[in-house]
């Protein structure tokens, strides 16, 4: 991508209400529109496909197609972990899409190494990828907690989010964009921001009020943040990617 937003305090805010969005926009694509946890998968993929040709023909840059695709991204991540449950193994499930994380991790870090200093994650196809793992990985464990575990959707919020503020509190002292950092953050992000998602829905009473609501606040998030902050930016920085892409 031509255009990504640095790594910094800002960044995991808007990680987190993506994921927030991503899990109610998710969740009205397959409860909503009734189109089930895996139906809705192609009209998701399509989105994605078409944020990213977007995103390299169209003219001017804008962070707003990396944050689009991780929305989208997100959604699907969630609807695979509601599949999960779907075929009741959704705790089972979490030691091996953990398992299948590190390893792709560790296969990013022997294959692509990369200057850590520079303060971005080279996002190419092998980091969506990435992404899509972690946030199956950060949807089931926040389900998890909040049904089998017990601790409702309240409770599963504030067992994730309270890992995820120490990690982003250590994090400042230049760990932000170190793979394995950024990975481990990014699944507390998804399971704090997916366990949003569904408090804000069950609170609501619907999935279109809360995916509207949740939308919008991202939306404009995005838009404050880094639409009329140039500095939240990065241009060009794929003439640093990896082998991966």
């Amino acid at each position: 991508m031509r255009c990504l937003p640095k790594i910094n305090a800002i960044y995991w805010l808007g990680l987190i209400l993506a994921s927030l969005f991503g899990a109610n926009l998710g969740d009205f694509l397959g409860a909503g529109l009734g189109l089930g946890h895996l139906k809705g998968l192609p009209f998701l993929a399509a989105g994605f496909a078409l944020v990213l040709l977007a995103e390299r023909f169209l003219k001017p840059t804008s962070t707003l197609y990396f944050w689009a695709a991780v929305v989208i991204s997100g959604a699907a991540a969630a609807n695979v972990a509601d599949a999960f449950h779907d075929f009741h193994i959704r705790l089972a499930s979490v030691p091996s899409v953990c398992l299948l994380l590190a390893f792709m991790v560790i296969v990013w870090r022997a294959r692509a190494p990369y200057a850590e200093e520079q303060g971005f994650i080279p996002v190419t196809s092998y980091y969506w990828a990435t992404l899509i793992v972690a946030g199956v990985l950060g949807a089931t464990a926040g389900d998890a907690a909040a049904y089998p575990l017990g601790f409702g959707d309240l409770g599963a919020v504030v067992v994730s989010a309270i890992p995820l503020t120490f990690l982003l509190s250590i994090g400042r002292k230049g760990l932000y964009s170190d793979l394995g950092f950024y990975w481990l953050a990014f699944v507390f992000v998804v399971a704090t921001g997916a366990t949003s998602g569904d408090l804000l829905a069950h609170s609501l009473g619907g999935f279109g009020l809360s995916t509207a609501l949740s939308g919008a606040a991202f939306l404009a998030f995005v838009v404050i943040a880094y639409e009329t902050r140039t500095c939240n930016r990065s241009f060009e920085v794929q003439t640093a990617t990896s082998a991966l892409s």
